[in-house]
């Protein structure tokens, strides 16, 4: 009987698990502004939450919104992604495998992954920012709650997206 070798990828640790809670974390929470920005980091948290947790993304948003002091305008904007990325969530993942294929999606780290989902629906929405303004934000959202290595990951990613 031979065994199975699996490629094992070490994740490094990242800052989201601390502030998906809603929790603050003294002196390292980042302290999220409004905006679309703050809509963007409530948008990824959410996801996250769901995907680490199982609880529904849009429940998690409607909170974290509240939760941040988000403006309604933000808080439907934040609403608006996360059920866009919610519906096509498996159109996403493909498209982020493809342009991620050296790194299998079921091993990216949820951070990473989410950060994307948010980036890449957004680009696709009719009232969307410009892309690279959306490239920027999301590198700006992994180098909050990612590890060091994310912003370079994301930048690498959305770059392929957007040649």
């Amino acid at each position: 009987m031979s065994a199975v070798k699996t490629k094992f990828i070490p994740q490094e640790p990242d800052r989201l698990d601390e502030l998906v809670d809603g929790e603050t974390v003294g002196e390292s929470d980042p302290g999220i502004a409004g905006g679309r920005f703050g809509a963007r980091a409530v948008a990824v948290q959410a996801l996250y939450e769901s995907d680490s947790s199982g609880h529904p993304a849009v429940s998690a948003v409607r909170r974290l919104a509240v939760e941040r002091k988000l403006s309604e305008s933000d808080s439907d904007f934040a609403v608006r992604i996360v059920q866009l990325c919610e519906e096509q969530r498996t159109d996403l993942d493909k498209r982020i495998a493809k342009l991620a294929s050296q790194f299998p999606s079921d091993q990216m780290p949820l951070v990473e992954r989410n950060v994307l989902r948010v980036a890449i629906g957004e680009i696709d929405m009719e009232d969307s920012a410009p892309r690279n303004v959306v490239a920027n934000e999301a590198i700006e959202l992994a180098r909050l709650f990612g590890s060091d290595s994310s912003p370079k990951f994301i930048n690498g990613v959305l770059g392929a997206l957007l040649a």
